[in-house]
């Protein structure tokens, strides 16, 4: 698999280079290293600004692990990942004392090229930041989100060990092998719910890993109605990374 740096050359040699970041609305000589939410800005090597929220845990710990968060479809406006970390994400899966990133697109489709780059490389830089567990990595998104982690989960396995998508399907056959958390709601105007259950059954027949979480939300937009049942993901994921590889 090639890297994101052959993917159109789009990024720079050191992705957050101290001479392009801001941190929180204020030019940075460095990542933080304080916990809670942060919101940072760098620059691609076409110019471009590029965005993520990056979420750092209360606890320290040698080699944590990341997860990361693909936002919903819509116009991003600045920071678009960052309400899937406070709402759903953060609070969820505290416990496991992981770093979160959610990096907000260029535009378009998580599967296009440039956002394809623009992710694999934003993870690899935070990952070589903050020294992350390359064997827990877990990838998840909302919506047009999911469809992007399927996307990516099946174009770059050796890079994620667990996947988390929630309220979205792609219509092609799924590649990825990863085990997975798919949450769904019965009441979804966009995705039948009968497509995840079949695509649980498939991936049981094929002996990939999966749970379905048959969510009580009000609808596809309802994305606080995924909150609670998140909370059953820290310990699936505190179990799946535990297990000997």
């Amino acid at each position: 698999m090639n890297s994101s740096a052959d993917k159109g050359g789009m990024l720079p040699t050191t992705l957050l280079d101290p001479s392009v970041l801001s941190v929180d609305g204020t030019p940075a000589s460095a990542m933080p290293r304080t916990p809670g939410l942060h919101d940072i800005e760098t620059r691609l090597a076409d110019g471009r600004s590029a965005r993520f929220t990056l979420s750092l845990p209360a606890a320290t710990s040698v080699g944590p692990p990341l997860v990361l968060v693909l936002h919903y479809a819509g116009q991003p406006t600045r920071f678009y990942g960052r309400p899937l970390l406070e709402q759903l994400f953060a609070p969820a899966l505290a416990t496991l004392d992981a770093v979160l990133v959610a990096p907000e697109s260029l535009g378009g489709q998580w599967n296009e090229s440039a956002n394809e780059a623009w992710v694999i490389g934003l993870l690899d830089a935070v990952v070589d930041t903050y020294e992350v567990d390359r064997a827990r990595i877990a990838l998840g998104g909302y919506s047009m989100g999911a469809l992007g982690t399927w996307h990516l989960a099946a174009h770059y396995p050796e890079r994620f060990s667990a996947l988390i998508p929630i309220a979205g399907i792609p219509a092609a056959a799924v590649d990825a092998r990863q085990p997975a958390y798919m949450l769904a709601s019965p009441d979804d105007e966009l995705f039948d719910f009968a497509r995840f259950e079949d695509l649980a059954a498939q991936r049981r027949a094929a002996g990939h890993g999966v749970e379905l979480a048959r969510v009580a939300a009000r609808g596809h937009y309802d994305v606080g109605g995924f909150r609670s049942a998140l909370d059953a993901v820290a310990p699936w994921l505190a179990a799946l990374w535990s297990r000997p590889s």
